[in-house]
């Protein structure tokens, strides 16, 4: 663990005194601007803002100097600039366990020579080409543990859906159920079928959990 993180107390979602004691150092340096926020939520935004910054300084040290964490009435802004987009969802996947946050905007730049190269790649779920025809917007899946959900980017390495692909058979025999917790927010699905000739020894269903709005999904087609 770095040192800087070693001396606070975070764990399992609850802020220790140490970590208190520095939000409110922080407010009387910085003159108590509450921006039209009571003072206790201004406090509980600081107290957010130092928990993720602290998680993300033990998941990778460097993302304290690459990731810009504030918070406003509960609503967490990323912003800066990551090497890649796994960074770029990890950072917004610590912000959602933060307790106390109600929505995560990320703003996280990808760098240019990276997203160009993601861009020009070929999705990693195989065999993918049978969405990504229905969905060219997706550029990339990466691989997943077996039967869990892939990450979903986009052309700029925004994370998109979570994609789940499973034997049309077993679908409809027993249904389908998320093997674990969804971390960020879903705001639609989609079913797509894929015919087994596609490559593929039966026919496959491709559940894509949405976490963009359907107009953003409408345009990735």
């Amino acid at each position: 663990m770095p040192p800087l993180a070693s001396s606070l107390h975070y764990h399992s979602g609850v802020i220790r005194a140490p970590l208190v004691a520095l939000v409110l150092a922080v407010v009387a340096a910085a003159g108590c601007s509450l921006a039209g926020r009571t003072f206790g939520t201004y406090v509980d935004d600081q107290t957010i803002t130092a928990a993720i910054k602290v998680a993300l300084a033990r998941k990778e040290a460097s993302t304290l100097t690459r990731v810009n964490v504030d918070t406003f009435s509960g609503t967490v802004y990323l912003s800066g600039e990551v090497p890649t987009p796994i960074l770029k969802s990890d950072a917004e996947i610590v912000a959602w366990k933060t307790k106390g946050v109600a929505q995560v905007v990320n703003d996280l730049a990808v760098r240019r020579d990276h997203t160009e190269a993601v861009a020009g790649a070929s999705p990693l779920l195989g065999p993918p080409s049978g969405l990504v025809e229905r969905i060219p917007g997706i550029v990339r899946l990466d691989p997943a543990p077996r039967g869990a959900g892939a990450v979903a980017y986009d052309r700029a390495g925004n994370v998109v859906a979570t994609v789940y692909v499973r034997p049309m058979r077993e679908v409809v025999q027993s249904g389908f159920e998320t093997s674990g917790p969804m971390v960020r927010p879903i705001d639609h699905v989609s079913v797509y079928g894929m015919p087994a000739e596609a490559g593929m020894p039966e026919a496959q269903m491709y559940i894509v959990f949405w976490h963009v709005s359907a107009a953003d999904a409408a345009a990735l087609r």
